[in-house]
């Protein structure tokens, strides 16, 4: 957990450390949200607080740089699995269980206008999203009914569609990640440029600041980063 306060101009972190490569990424993640507020850092209070589907992107591309680091300087094989492991499940779980937690979401808004849902009927709703999400690709055994219990986004009326911001964040990290690759000398200028204007101007021109646009081929190149991810992890194992 990462808390930004304003009056002071500082952030506070908050996260458990077991010395595993997922803990190292998620303090990667927090340290992107604390970057992220730095660079708004000296804007009046309304222009410092920016969108969430922009509150992801720096956490994510800190995670994305500390995976793609640790990749490229380990020769040990079981490593390199480790590493692309952890890679993967979070990308699954943003790109695969999230979708299905917005098919799930929009179904039960729909069942609610016509009155009360069950426990029941709500269980089944959260198993067809898995079900619509996932395909063949998850053991049925394995299948959550109770994962609407267990979200607490579902239960505060400002979130709803939580889900969404962590699928754009992951993906628009994914591109920047690109854009590094191609620019290294420049991009950390324009990066933070970007993150800066995060909380004064709409999305798409916030994207636009660093050649990005949002259109269906970026999206696409973002999958085929890991889609790269999941073919090296298949040669290796």
């Amino acid at each position: 957990f990462c808390a930004g306060l304003d009056s002071i101009k500082e952030c506070r972190f908050l996260l458990n450390y077991g010395d595993s490569f997922n803990d190292i990424s998620t303090m990667a993640h927090e340290i992107g949200h604390g970057f992220h507020n730095w660079t708004v850092k000296d804007d009046s209070y309304l222009n410092s607080h920016y969108p969430m589907p922009l509150a992801e992107t720096a956490s994510i591309l800190s995670e994305t740089i500390v995976s793609k680091a640790g990749l490229n300087t380990t020769t040990n094989k079981d490593e390199k699995i480790s590493i692309l492991e952890t890679e993967l499940s979070g990308s699954t779980q943003v790109i695969i269980d999230i979708y299905s937690r917005f098919i799930f979401e929009s179904a039960f808004f729909e069942k609610r206008k016509e009155g009360f849902v069950s426990v029941e009927t709500i269980k089944q709703l959260m198993i067809d999203a898995q079900k619509q999400t996932y395909g063949d690709g998850l053991d049925p055994n394995y299948l959550h009914p109770y994962m609407w219990t267990w979200k607490p986004h579902y239960y505060n009326a400002h979130y709803n569609f939580y889900n969404f911001p962590y699928a754009f964040g992951l993906l628009f990290a994914k591109g920047l990640y690109a854009k590094y690759l191609q620019s290294p000398d420049t991009f950390p200028a324009e990066y933070e440029k970007l993150l800066s204007v995060t909380g004064k101007m709409d999305i798409e021109d916030v994207t636009e600041t660093i050649g990005i646009t949002l259109d269906k081929a970026f999206w696409k190149d973002s999958l085929s980063i890991i889609e790269k991810e999941i073919e090296e992890f298949i040669n290796l194992v």
